[in-house]
């Protein structure tokens, strides 16, 4: 590459030379090519940023969540419980069920905490409100098909071509 000429006072490149070792330009190409990538990284940390701040993201990657089966809990999913008289929030983010400060990785080990360890079924006990629900729902509905419905012909007939 063809070098270029940068203006700066002959003092300061004076006093330079003077505490490095080597050839100056070496030194001043070498320091121009560390704040450079130090720029990058700024750039790119301040996308991070701004990507993880998002409203979007506030709960963690909007496609994660937490499996109970045959329900997924997708990020930002709200949890309802009510032990003696008093209700208790959770909210699963970033994967993991967050109450209190701490974190919990399955619905049930979120309900025995609150339940003071004592042993419950956590379909009947957790309502759930997902990110765009306007109301919370009872838990063992939703893993349930509704009683008295069968799947029409329609219904069959498209499971088994999904098969194929």
């Amino acid at each position: 590459m063809r070098p270029v000429s940068i203006q700066i006072s002959a003092e300061l490149f004076i006093e330079f030379a003077k505490r490095v070792k080597g050839d100056p330009t070496e030194e001043i190409e070498h320091l121009v090519r560390r704040h450079l990538a130090k720029l990058d990284e700024v750039v790119v940390g301040a996308e991070t940023f701004k990507k993880v701040t998002n409203k979007e993201f506030n709960d963690g990657d909007p496609s994660g969540g937490l499996e109970w089966s045959p329900l997924w809990l997708p990020n930002g999913t709200e949890l309802r419980m009510r032990y003696r008289h008093k209700t208790y929030l959770g909210k699963v983010r970033f994967d993991t069920i967050h109450y209190d400060n701490l974190e919990y990785h399955s619905v049930s080990q979120w309900v025995r905490h609150v339940a003071r360890g004592t042993a419950r079924n956590a379909w009947h006990d957790v309502w759930i409100k997902f990110r765009d629900g306007e109301e919370f729902v009872y838990a063992d509905t939703l893993r349930q098909p509704a009683r008295g419905t069968f799947p029409s012909a329609l219904d069959l007939l498209s499971d088994d071509e999904n098969k194929q």
